[in-house]
This record gives C-alpha cells, structure tokens and sequence, in this order.
C-alpha cells in the first residue's frame, strides 16, 4: 500500500516540474510546495479508504452469502470505518512526505527549463 501511494504521489510530482518551478519562482516557499503535495495524498488516500471501505462491505455482501448458501448481514460499523480511514490517511500521509520533499528541494531554475 505504501508502495503504491508512494509511486503515485511521485509520479504527480514528476509530471508537474514545471508547476512547482513556476510556484517556487512567483515566491512561494518550501513549506507550501510540501504543504500542497501532502495534502494531495491524503486526499487521494481519504477518498482510497473511503471507496475501500465500501467496495469491501459491498464484496463480503454479495459474496458471503455465495460461499456460505447463509442469509449473512454484513453490519456498518463505524469503528471499522474510522479504522480504514485513519490506516488510509497514515498511508497516505507518510507516502507522500519522500516526494514532497523532493518537490520543494527542486531548483526552480532547473524546473523552468521544461517550458
């Protein structure tokens, strides 16, 4: 999981070279460049959790019942909801630390050589 997050966030950093060399070169700092990709990620991870949480209880509902020829309920629990949440944003948050930092260390010389 954090493979995958992680390469993501990379990735998005990669492909917008030009974007942060531009916002380091109008004054923006280290600090907001990190800001804005680690809120990126745990966007991403927040909504990853939130669709895992539903696509799995959507899963075991169709599925148990297959495998078991039980009549299963499959209860919405909100401890296990905020637990998918939070293992997301974690994920998410320390997978994308790496590539922040990468992304405001980035010469904002070098960055608008792309243009």
């Amino acid at each position: 999981m954090f493979l995958w997050s992680g390469l993501s966030i990379s990735t998005s950093v990669r492909e917008r070279t030009k974007e942060i060399g531009i916002f380091r070169a109008i004054g923006f700092r280290k600090t907001h460049i990190v800001q804005i990709i680690v809120m990126e990620g745990i966007g991403m991870s927040l909504l990853g959790g939130i669709i895992g949480y539903l696509v799995g209880i959507g899963i075991a509902s169709y599925v148990g019942p297959r495998f078991t020829s039980v009549d299963i309920t499959i209860p919405w629990r909100i401890e296990l909801f905020l637990l998918s949440i939070g293992i997301a944003l974690f994920v998410g948050l320390f997978s994308s630390l790496y590539p922040a930092y990468q992304a405001a260390n980035q010469d904002p010389a070098e960055a608008l050589r792309f243009i």
